[in-house]
């Protein structure tokens, strides 16, 4: 096997490993959310002009949990925060919030400082944030082609 199908491999493997830490921490967090009051600090919209374009919703909420104020911008669980095409979308994933109001957040149990303020019920984490899903199937590939060549000479 040549070195460039080691580097390959090698990068596959960590990508694979990366895709299940990403998919499990964000089971993680949705299996263990506390429900909790949090106050609306500030929201908006940001853009990038990166990948054609992107627009990203942040909304900034302060809570407390066991004595303790915290100050979050997730939005969800896990790693990321949705990006949109349009900014009307990004709008309307935070329209719901509005600044100096009270809403509900989940802290994940045990690690009171992480939180997010939308729980989602998906059965397949991997919909609602797609980012472990792209970087397992990079990895496969990563792995995969190489194996495929040494096996099809």
């Amino acid at each position: 096997m040549s070195k460039l199908s080691l580097i390959s491999i090698t990068l596959g493997v960590m990508l694979l490993g990366a895709a299940g830490y990403m998919a499990y921490s964000q089971q993680q967090s949705l299996s263990s959310g506390v429900q909790i009051e949090a106050t609306v600090e500030s929201k908006d919209i940001t853009y990038s002009s990166d990948n054609g374009g992107r627009y990203t919703p942040h909304v900034t909420y302060s809570y407390t949990y066991n004595g303790t104020q915290y100050t979050s911008e997730n939005i969800r669980p896990g790693t990321g925060t949705k990006t949109s095409n349009t900014r009307a979308a990004a709008e309307n994933r935070i329209d719901q919030y509005n600044v100096g109001e009270t809403t509900t957040a989940y802290v994940v149990r045990g690690s009171p400082s992480k939180s997010y303020l939308k729980k989602k019920s998906n059965p397949l984490p991997l919909m609602t944030n797609p980012l472990p899903a792209i970087i397992g199937v990079l990895g496969l590939a990563f792995v995969g082609l190489p194996v495929y060549k040494s096996a099809a000479s």
